[in-house]
């Protein structure tokens, strides 16, 4: 029993997630229309069949139940894949999707293990059989489609399958007592398979999206590269209302530093510069560095368009202090030039060029910063 006690433990204990992993793997959750259409098929026609032979308003109950909460997940499915579709929801938007996934599977669940728990109350094989097909076909679903979510498969699992079993344990003859207890072992075994596929997948996606983020990685600085300004509906995910900004911007006298001091000055230049360019971005903004000294930054989740303004001086100020490396002080000045739209608006590559011919304006006439050009 200690060994069995220290597995069930071990099985309620889950891989750390990130919240790009939670995201996408709460997004699995979406996508089993079908299976819950069947199940919910399924449950009903073998309540509606028991309540035919025996009348019972328990059975009609569970049966409704089943109904109503299967109708419920179904929609919630449908309304969920309809929202990722449109854009990829914020960490707190995927909270209350999995509480809202949760819900309806346990109410699907609890008419499951109550609609079974009836038929093996009964002296009749045949509702018997019934019942074992329901539980297992439900439970066999749950763990096949729900372990990416391991606390809700495995509650589903026990809602749905020990209710039954001691149903049959507590009514049944010989063979429905050792039904039962099968049943049991089964609910039991399951929690360690599911633990186990949940923890090959999370590596899995882990794995994904480390070699995406490196793909989208500018190796020098850590910011982003080209590839990162691709993926727009993460960027502008915020900025669904209000403003987004993109600036763009490059390094005054940089070529004098690396001519003078040598590449390896220039790099380091532009380790620190990327460094501090990371502290002033918001949670939802994408810095990318472009290639040589260029760099750009896509803002999001602005309530005025004057706060575009605001954050390119703080920008341009900030990158233009002296930094101290080497036993040197080394200042560049920066060239900045950003362009503004309404989030529910927006062409990037046009800000992108709007920015990029303010940034040389602006390098025009000595450095600062420059708006792009209103329309």
């Amino acid at each position: 029993m200690r060994k069995l006690f220290d597995r069930l433990v071990g099985a309620m204990t889950f891989w750390r997630e990130s919240d790009e992993t939670y995201r996408t793997l709460v997004a699995g959750l979406a996508f089993s229309i079908l299976p819950s259409a069947i199940m919910g098929v399924t449950l009903v026609a073998i309540g509606v069949f028991a309540y035919a032979r025996l009348g019972s308003v328990t059975i009609l109950g569970a049966t409704l139940m089943g109904f109503v909460a299967s109708l419920a997940k179904i929609s919630v499915l449908a309304l969920h894949q309809r929202q990722l579709r449109q854009a990829c929801p914020s960490t707190e938007e995927t909270r209350l999707w999995e509480l809202a996934h949760t819900l309806t599977t346990c109410l699907v669940a609890s008419s499951v293990g109550g609609l079974s728990a009836g038929l093996f109350a009964r002296v009749d094989s045949e509702l018997h059989m019934l019942g074992t097909g329901l539980v297992f076909g439900y439970c066999a679903g749950v763990a096949t489609r729900l372990y990416i979510r391991p606390r809700l498969a495995i509650s589903a699992i026990v809602i749905a399958a020990l209710p039954p079993s001691v149903s049959a344990v507590a009514f049944g003859g010989a063979a429905e007592r050792l039904l039962g207890l099968i049943l049991f072992i089964f609910l039991l075994g399951s929690f360690e398979s599911i633990r186990h596929i949940y923890e090959v997948s999370v590596q899995e996606i882990e794995s994904r999206i480390a070699m995406t983020r490196l793909a989208r990685t500018d190796a020098l600085t850590g910011l982003g590269n080209r590839l990162a300004l691709q993926d727009l509906r993460s960027v502008v995910r915020s900025g669904r209302e209000g403003w987004v900004a993109v600036h763009c911007f490059d390094l005054d006298g940089f070529k004098a530093i690396n001519d003078r001091f040598g590449h390896e000055a220039g790099d380091t230049l532009l380790r620190l510069l990327a460094g501090r360019l990371k502290l002033l971005l918001g949670s939802d903004d994408l810095a990318v560095r472009l290639g040589g000294d260029e760099f750009a930054v896509v803002q999001t989740g602005l309530k005025q368009a004057e706060d575009a303004g605001l954050f390119a001086i703080r920008v341009a100020h900030h990158l233009a202090k002296p930094y101290d490396f080497a036993g040197r002080t080394i200042t560049v000045g920066v060239s900045h030039g950003y362009a503004v739209s309404p989030a529910g608006d927006i062409r990037l590559a046009d800000m992108m060029q709007k920015a990029d011919a303010a940034s040389y304006r602006a390098k025009s006439r000595g450095g600062g910063v420059e708006a792009a050009a209103a329309g």
